[in-house]
């Protein structure tokens, strides 16, 4: 018994080896050759060679082995072609052949093939048509015409696919009745294409070809599933910010019909519910809407209603969310659950991307949804390269959502196609300069900026490199730099794809060291005056009674000026009409006249709030003319005894008093220096 499974397993190892396998008996790897009809030529192919002897002449060679023993005839193909067609006339019925191919050669490169031409016919494809698609599909065919001489009858084979796809589903023989099919389990309103092939029901034969295809579309359908919908906030229009709600238009296989339209209720707060029927793919709401509802609608039915609340939005969110390329074609997102001890677990969760520098978010977002207790996603799409896509894991709740914070994912990164912009400098020494700038423009950066490198160059030497400078950083201080010296500067930046283009060459000059000497002297100075000047103003008063105590009186004392006195000594001429003011003589007098002043006692009688000098020399008021001849100018000098009871200044002068002050008082001199006793 051993022995019998060794040999059964060794026979099936050959078959599979040479080929010999369950299926299409049209497929040897040899010479093969077959009657084209029952009335038709026999075809024979073979391998051909390669190479130089791609063109070589090929003999086809047929031997009569029943009625014509050992009669052998030939057939040459044209160069380079290996296949050739032995005619009908030229063939015996029932005779059996031996066929085999020499090349020009004289080699033989086929084995010896035994056949007989009524036992190797490939009948004609079969004619195919519909006969009913509603409610289910029923095709017929006609068999080819085939002789009664022949093998009885024709066994047929069915297959179909949808249309467009590779996979063809074959249906079982037993299944097929005479010429006729119904087709069962087939999806609601989809394209299909049919062919049908046959072969002699004895099996000795040849498939025939595959007719050509029958297609037909199944009816609709009553439709399946829920409308996928999403929002996103549109930019305000007058004034408001309007919610746009986007869905997805229900896949083949859902809708199972066209689409006609889509019916949605939405409500806002308490407020009643309000409906209204929508084409595909959006519509624009009140930024106050807190539920909506969505259903489609095929020529059958429509689905049930898909509920999206947008009551509460600050809910607990997914944490640490992370996205990562996956064979430069697909993003994987990560995230961490969001538990709420309130709303516990979402009951879903909702993974949104889109191009970040896109004009318009809602025409390039896409989302998926995860079922609760998924942490994952693999995002499938339109990615581009070099271009970035903000992603966003949501948790949805039965009141609301949370939002994640977004994050940054390239699906293939590039070097910059930009360097750091508006680079300026700010010098704080004469050997140190802030270098500030302004971060690269996204839609330059091509991938995440890893970090910056700085070039610093003199006309003069070759340009030195600072790096890496971290990629969250807007400025960097240079340090060691000459004094007086011009520079170029300029920067890049760099992505894990390398280092990405130059930015625009910045020129500054460092500041000279003999004008910080002299800023700084300057500065100095300033300061101690600026010192001196408060000093002076709160110790005055002590400064002057220094001054008092260490300089001369002249330097320190006010001298009077006579100009500005308020003493007035008046001439009064003898002629009342002739007074000139204060200190103005007559041209006419040759000298004043002269009062001899004699002091009475006692001595106390002083002239209230005067100094010690009793009284000041003046003349009297003039009296009128004829008063007598020692009136002239040649009369002797006329004294008067001012005694207790003599008029005082204020007395004789009446209202033309001088008035003497304390400052005239203390500078006028003392009755010694005017005796000259002093």
């Amino acid at each position: 018994m051993r022995k019998r499974w060794r040999g059964a397993w060794l026979l099936l190892l050959a078959l599979e080896t040479f080929g010999f396998r369950e299926g299409d008996p049209e497929e040897p790897t040899g010479l093969m050759c077959y009657q084209m009809g029952p009335s038709g030529g026999m075809n024979c192919t073979w391998p051909s060679r390669t190479g130089p002897e791609a063109n070589t002449t090929y003999t086809l060679h047929y031997q009569s082995l029943k009625f014509k023993r050992n009669q052998t005839r030939s057939s040459q193909a044209p160069a380079g072609q290996s296949w050739v067609v032995i005619g009908r006339s030229s063939l015996t019925h029932n005779e059996n052949y031996a066929v085999w191919v020499e090349a020009g050669d004289g080699t033989q490169i086929t084995p010896r093939l035994t056949l007989t031409p009524h036992e190797i016919v490939k009948p004609d494809p079969p004619v195919l048509s519909l006969v009913d698609v509603t409610p289910v599909v029923t095709v017929t065919w006609t068999n080819p015409q085939w002789p009664q001489h022949f093998s009885p009858d024709l066994a047929c084979h069915l297959r179909y696919r949808v249309s467009g796809t590779p996979n063809w589903t074959r249906v079982h023989e037993e299944d097929v009745e005479p010429n006729i099919y119904e087709f069962s389990s087939l999806e609601p309103f989809t394209a299909y294409e049919v062919q049908a092939r046959c072969i002699p029901r004895d099996r000795k034969g040849f498939w025939s070809d595959w007719s050509p295809s029958q297609t037909f579309r199944t009816p609709e359908a009553a439709l399946l599933g829920l409308v996928d919908v999403w929002r996103v906030a549109s930019p305000p229009e007058s004034g408001e910010t309007s919610l746009l709600l986007l869905w997805k238009p229900l896949n083949s296989e859902a809708a199972r019909g066209v689409i006609r339209s889509y019916s949605l209720a939405f409500r806002s707060g308490s407020n009643s519910s309000e409906s209204l029927e929508s084409a595909c793919c959006n519509v624009s709401l009140p930024s106050r809407t807190t539920h909506v509802w969505i259903s489609a609608n095929n020529h059958v039915g429509r689905t049930q209603p898909a509920y999206l609340s947008l009551e509460r939005q600050d809910l607990p969110a997914p944490a640490g969310v992370r996205a990562a390329a996956v064979h430069g074609q697909d993003l994987l997102v990560t995230w961490e659950p969001s538990k709420d001890p309130l709303e516990g677990e979402p009951t879903e969760y909702l993974v949104e991307w889109a191009e970040e520098c896109s004009s318009s978010k809602a025409a390039s977002l896409d989302w998926v949804r995860r079922p609760a207790g998924t942490h994952s996603a693999l995002l499938t799409g339109d990615f581009r390269p070099r271009v970035p896509y903000q992603v966003r894991v949501y948790g949805l709740y039965p009141g609301g959502f949370g939002a994640s914070a977004p994050v940054r994912a390239y699906i293939q990164e590039g070097v910059p196609s930009a360097g750091p912009q508006g680079l300026q400098d700010h010098s704080i020494s004469k050997e140190a300069s802030i270098i500030s700038w302004e971060a690269i423009p996204l839609a330059q950066r091509n991938g995440h900026i890893t970090h910056y490198t700085l070039y610093l160059a003199t006309p003069t030497e070759s340009p030195q490199t600072y790096q890496p400078i971290a990629a969250t950083e807007t400025s960097y201080n240079l340090s060691g730099l000459e004094p007086g010296t011009s520079y170029q500067l300029w920067m890049t930046g760099s992505t894990s794809a390398g280092e990405g283009n130059a930015s625009s060459i910045h020129l500054f000059h460092t500041p000279d060291s003999r004008w910080e000497v002299v800023l700084a002297s300057l500065l100095a100075v300033g300061f101690l005056l600026f010192l001196a000047c408060v000093l002076g103003a709160v110790l005055h008063v002590q400064l002057l009674d220094l001054c008092q105590k260490v300089l001369p009186s002249w330097c320190w004392e006010k001298v009077p000026d006579a100009t500005h006195s308020r003493i007035m000594l008046h001439e009064v001429d003898r002629d009342p009409h002739s007074y000139r003011g204060p200190l103005v003589r007559a041209k006419a007098a040759e000298e004043p006249p002269i009062t001899e002043l004699h002091i009475a006692e006692p001595a106390e009688h002083v002239n209230h709030g005067y100094s010690t000098l009793l009284q000041l020399e003046s003349p009297l008021p003039a009296r009128p003319h004829g008063a007598g001849a020692d009136d002239g100018p040649g009369s002797k000098p006329r004294t008067e005894k001012l005694g207790p009871s003599s008029p005082t200044l204020e007395e004789a002068w009446g209202e033309q008093a001088p008035v003497i002050s304390g400052y005239e008082k203390h500078f006028m001199p003392t009755l010694e220096e005017v005796l000259g006793l002093a």
